[in-house]
C-alpha cells in the first residue's frame, strides 16, 4: 500500500501542512476497525514524512467523531486480527493514541462538530486543539457500562485536571464548546465556517518556525507531562478487559442500540455462601 493511501482518511497535503480527514461521515466517522488501523498506519507513515511539519486533524461531514462504532456490524468485525480480544484491543488502541501524542510533527484537532468518547480522545492526542462554536463534547462510555479506556483518560487528565475529568467521565455530560475553552479542553473556539482557515492559519505560523526547536519542545514537554502514565496504560488492559467479562457493557451497547435504560448486572459476592 502506497504511502498515504487510506480507507477512511482523507489527505490533502499543502507545503508543510497535512490535513487529514476522519471520513466516515455516514457513520458520524465512528472508529472501526478499518479506521483504526488506518490512524496506526497514519502514524507510521508519518515517522518518515520530512516534509510535513504541522499535521490538522478534522472530520468530514458535521462531526468529528461520535468515538467507537458500537453498532452490531461494526462489534462483530471489532475483534479480527491485530487485536483478537479485549486486551490485545486495548494495546492496539493504546498504541495508536500513543503513537499520535509523540508524532514528530505538531498535531492540531479542528473539531468541526460532536467530539465524543475516543473520538474526543483523538482531539486530546493532539498538541493543540480549536474549536468550532456548535461542537460538544461528551464522554459516554460509563453509561453504556464501560470505562474511558485506549489511555484518553491520560491527555484528558493533563489537560482539564482530577475534577473536570472526573465531573466529564462520571456524569457523561456533554459540554459546550465555550465550556470546553474555560477548563482548558480546547485552546480556541471560533465559527464553524472560520474553523479550517483558523487551524491552517495555526498550523503555518508553527510550521514557519526552527523545526529542530518546536520538535525538541514538544519531546521535553510530554517528558515531563505524560511520561508517568504509561506504567496505567499497562493496567487499563487487564481492568478493561475485567469489566468487558461482567457483561455491562454489553447490556450497555444493547440498550442503547435498543434506545433504551440499560439494566446493568449487579455486583456479587466474590465468594457467595453455599
Amino acid at each position: 500500500m502506497e504511502k498515504f493511501h487510506y480507507k477512511t482518511l482523507m489527505i490533502q497535503k499543502s507545503g508543510a501542512v497535512t490535513v487529514v480527514t476522519l471520513n466516515r461521515p455516514e457513520k458520524a466517522n465512528a472508529i472501526n476497525l478499518p479506521l483504526l488501523l488506518d490512524l496506526k498506519k497514519l502514524g507510521d507513515d508519518l515517522r518518515t514524512d520530512l516534509k510535513t511539519r504541522t499535521v490538522i486533524i478534522t472530520g468530514a461531514g458535521k462531526v468529528f467523531s461520535a468515538g467507537a462504532d458500537i453498532s452490531k456490524e461494526a462489534q462483530d468485525q471489532w475483534y479480527e486480527d491485530p487485536q483478537p480480544n479485549y486486551r490485545l484491543y486495548q494495546r492496539n488502541g493504546q498504541d495508536i493514541i500513543h503513537a499520535l501524542e509523540n508524532l514528530d510533527q505538531i498535531t492540531i484537532a479542528a473539531i468541526n462538530g460532536p467530539a465524543v468518547g475516543a473520538g474526543l480522545g483523538i482531539a486530546t492526542s493532539c498538541d493543540l486543539r480549536i474549536a468550532s462554536e456548535n461542537a460538544f463534547i461528551s464522554i459516554p462510555e460509563v453509561s453504556l457500562g464501560s470505562i474511558y479506556n485506549l489511555s484518553c483518560t491520560n491527555s484528558l487528565l493533563n489537560l482539564v485536571g482530577p475534577a473536570n475529568a472526573k465531573r466529564l467521565i462520571f456524569t457523561c455530560d456533554r459540554i459546550n464548546a465555550q465550556e470546553a475553552l474555560a477548563m482548558g479542553l480546547v485552546d480556541k473556539v471560533v465559527p464553524l465556517d472560520r474553523l479550517m482557515d483558523s487551524a491552517m492559519e495555526m498550523a503555518e505560523k508553527i510550521a514557519s518556525m526552527d523545526y529542530t526547536a518546536v520538535r525538541v519542545t514538544k519531546k521535553m514537554i510530554n517528558a515531563a507531562s505524560i511520561a508517568k502514565t504509561y506504567d496505567l496504560s499497562l493496567v487499563e488492559t487487564e481492568l478493561v478487559g475485567a469489566i468487558y467479562q461482567q457483561g455491562a457493557l454489553e447490556e450497555g451497547m444493547r440498550a442503547y442500540r435498543e434506545k433504551r435504560q440499560p439494566h446493568f448486572p449487579e455486583e456479587r459476592p466474590q465468594f457467595p455462601k453455599d
